[in-house]
């Protein structure tokens, strides 16, 4: 079965759909739902327009006469927070157009009205990564929504519905289901199930698998516009991983692995309807453009599903302040003493970062060269702390009063409603799914459930390893050697790092510790970071705790989903032995 990702966020080239269809895929799969588009949605809401991604429709329309014709399913969720919404409005442009099609919502995800029972009947949503249990203090709920899995999507299929809109599912369930409706699985073919999840893992993100976002690009020319991914997956789980034939870009055991390390934590990977084992997934080339997945080990899911929950964190704003020339640390100085008396010390807010950019040359460069951008952020639950008469009109007040050269990058900005990621896990038995289609509803029942934990990975992530001791070393950026991707998930940030040969890996796997990770990105020296080694990638994975402090949608960084941070790390000079270079 081909499956292709039209769509890797809200807000991705809208073309993909148009460009799939004509390659020539069974099923057109599309994801809008970052964690930040749940609150994007809510804000939308709150301001009376829809909780779906409209976006999606607009596409979708252009399209329908070819879907129609050529009997391609589509499932998506640009339901986000109103999928029955999303589905009438779809059913609507189908009717303009006289197509018969099926269209199917999901519903059950949306859980927020039952969030205080649930606390008072003793389930504590316990941080995933920090355990500590939910307390909101009077703040406001503004999303929660549990991550329900294949399942719904199969029944909505065997109903006969020819496109399915969800609300929040995994994202890798809008491969895995129509997978296992396609190949008819069971909720128990736990390895059929996993190979659909890497395979739903890989293209998920669109382009990231295809030569987009990819820290190796410069050892491939000019990559263009990379092309539209496809998996197809095999009845025993196995896949290929593609793109739409004679687009930019390419697929390589590189481009996959980069995707494989990206936002995933150790070799264990829970998903509603499988517990997926990362260590056990054997990535070849298969052919130009293709890279077969293989391997891949599951288990049975536990008796709880992740709850994305989002509550009121206050407001935020930020100025940003060019300086140019000499005299930086001076400037920067003056300018922060200067804005403390504005606006209130660092202190006295809930949460207030300085961040400081180049300048990269101030003496023989260009204007832009000599240029630093310093940019003073602020969070609090006081809105008036951080409103525009009370913080960016007072910063940018200070113009003529202040350092020589002072200007600013935009206007003084109003204040903005940040909401604070909570993720963490909810009971299963707390959450019912319902599948919507043809005038009828019914409840769709969690597969079955691990009665103990039997997951081991085909490899220990944690097995020690001795620096390899070489006398001939050069000086090389890391980056010369490794691969790297990162991201976001909540407050946390991962880093994923590959490298190509057996010696090139038991270097690395000696060498880039914790410790080292520490000194290398100095960043990370106060924080919690795990390290998790993937032998059969190569590979491992780093997670920095509380690097992104509250989630995407509350921090304070410049980089608030860490998406910067592989090729930071990529950018630092260390000692390596003259062999490993060689290796590249």
């Amino acid at each position: 079965m081909r499956i292709g990702q039209f769509s890797a966020y809200y807000g991705d080239r809208p073309d993909a759909m148009a460009e799939l269809i004509a390659d020539g895929v069974d099923v057109l799969t599309g994801d809008y739902l970052a964690e930040l588009t749940m609150l994007v949605l809510k804000k939308n809401q709150m301001r009376g327009g829809v909780g779906y991604a409209s976006g999606f429709v607009d596409q979708l329309v252009g399209n329908l006469d070819d879907i129609a014709r050529l009997g391609i399913k589509v499932v998506t969720n640009a339901g986000g927070l109103d999928s029955l919404a999303c589905a009438a409005e779809v059913e609507r442009a189908c009717r303009e157009r006289g197509l018969d099609l099926t269209v199917a919502a999901i519903t059950g995800d949306d859980i927020i009205g039952d969030v205080d029972r649930l606390l008072e009947e003793g389930q504590t949503f316990g941080h995933l990564t920090t355990g500590k249990p939910l307390e909101l203090d009077d703040r406001t709920v503004l999303t929660a929504n549990a991550y329900l899995g294949a399942w719904p999507i199969v029944e909505a299929l065997e109903s006969g519905a020819d496109i399915v809109i969800c609300p929040r599912v995994t994202d890798a369930s809008l491969v895995i289901a129509p997978a296992a409706w396609h190949h008819g699985w069971s909720p128990s073919d736990y390895d059929q199930i996993a190979g659909a999840l890497w395979a739903g893992h890989a293209i998920e993100c669109g382009g990231q698998v295809t030569g987009g976002n990819f820290s190796l690009f410069h050892r491939h020319g000019d990559l263009g516009l990379p092309g539209v991914p496809i998996a197809e997956v095999a009845s025993n789980g196995d896949s290929v991983i593609t793109k739409t034939a004679g687009s930019g870009g390419l697929v390589d055991v590189d481009t996959v692995t980069a995707q494989l390390l990206y936002e995933v934590g150790g070799p264990r990977y829970d998903n509603p309807d499988v517990v997926g084992d990362l260590s056990s997934v054997l990535v070849s080339q298969d052919g130009p453009d293709r890279v077969l997945l293989s391997g891949a080990r599951g288990y049975a899911p536990t008796a709880a599903t992740k709850l994305s929950l989002c509550f009121e964190g206050g407001y935020r704003n930020s100025a940003t302040v060019g300086i140019t020339g000499g005299h930086v640390e001076a400037k920067v100085a003056w300018l922060q003493r200067e804005v403390a008396k504005a606006v209130g010390s660092p202190e006295s807010f809930d949460q207030f970062r300085w961040s400081i950019i180049g300048p990269a040359d101030s003496s023989t460069g260009s204007f832009e060269d000599a240029t630093a951008w310093v940019i003073a952020t602020a969070r609090d639950r006081r809105r008036e702390r951080v409103s525009r008469a009370a913080f960016s009109d007072r910063i940018t007040q200070l113009g003529v009063s202040s350092i020589p050269g002072f200007y600013t990058a935009t206007p003084p900005q109003r204040e903005r409603l940040v909401g604070i990621q909570w993720p963490c896990l909810v009971d299963k038995e707390s959450v019912t799914a319902r599948v919507h289609v043809a005038g009828a509803e019914h409840m769709v029942e969690w597969g079955p459930v691990a009665t103990n934990d039997s997951f081991t990975p085909a490899h220990d992530s944690q097995a020690p390893h001795v620096e390899v001791e070489d006398a001939d070393v050069v000086e090389s950026e890391l980056g010369a050697v490794i691969g790297t991707r990162s991201g976001d998930k909540g407050g946390m940030a991962n880093v994923g790092a590959w490298v190509h040969t057996d010696e090139q890996y038991r270097w690395l796997a000696g060498f880039l510790t914790v410790e080292r990770i520490k000194e290398l990105l100095p960043e990370t020296a106060g924080l919690d970071v795990e390290r998790h080694l993937l032998p059969n990638l190569r590979g491992m994975n780093f997670l920095l705790h509380d690097y992104l402090e509250m989630g995407v949608a509350s921090c304070t960084r410049v980089d608030a989903q860490a998406k910067g941070v592989g090729e930071y790390l990529g950018s630092r000079v260390v000692s390596m032995p003259r062999g490993v270079l060689a290796g590249r």
